[in-house]
């Protein structure tokens, strides 16, 4: 398993750099092609979890997060800082940020858990039921939604912006597909996945 981490860990900088770039953190280059950076970087990202890890794995994970990314942002990631520069913006009419924005309350901070939360449940359920791995996998989101959410709050508590929000949320996907892949190899046969341990 050795000889797998390895690689996977030099993979996290991918992660945390192509995640940002789904953000819009290199405008100049994505804005040139056809669709949402969103679409390329899915592929990419699946294509290196496949290669490294599982191409199942792979699949799963590219799919994933390309429904996780789909939906809009809404207004919440400020998380409060700018509503009195909001109160015309055009998302408000949005289906989906009028119905998230009631199942939260109002509050900023819920509708982000929830957003960041919620999207990721059908890579998770999917993989559970593509692997065997235990539904337990399901809670995962809470710790991903949670860490989430103070990755954006550091955005405010820091000069880096959401560079480092996006760049954190990136590594927590990595790690999920890590904890998806250490779960999955307990029951379903993964081609280059050692069972044993990871060290």
């Amino acid at each position: 398993m050795q000889s797998l981490f390895l690689p996977w860990l030099a993979a996290l900088p991918v992660f945390m750099v192509f995640n940002r770039i789904r953000g819009g953190g290199m405008s100049s280059l994505t804005d040139r092609l056809p669709g949402r950076a969103l679409y390329y970087v899915s592929a990419i990202l699946g294509a290196l979890t496949a290669a490294i890890l599982d191409p199942v794995l792979g699949l799963v994970f590219g799919l994933g997060f390309l429904i996780w990314g789909a939906p809009g942002w809404g207004l919440w990631f400020d998380l409060h800082r700018h509503d009195d520069f909001q109160i015309d913006d055009r998302r408000r009419n949005s289906l989906f940020v009028k119905a998230m924005s009631f199942v939260s309350f109002g509050s900023d901070h819920l509708a982000l858990f929830l957003r960041l939360g919620l999207f990721v449940l059908p890579t998770l359920g999917a993989w559970c039921v593509l692997s065997g791995s235990s539904q337990w996998l399901l809670a995962a989101a809470v710790p991903f939604a949670a860490l989430g959410v103070g990755a954006y709050e550091l955005r405010f508590r820091t000069s880096f912006g959401n560079t480092l929000s996006e760049l954190i949320i990136g590594g927590l996907w990595w790690a999920l597909v890590l904890a998806m892949a250490i779960t999955g190899s307990q029951s379903f046969p993964l081609p280059i996945f050692e069972p044993a341990g990871l060290f």
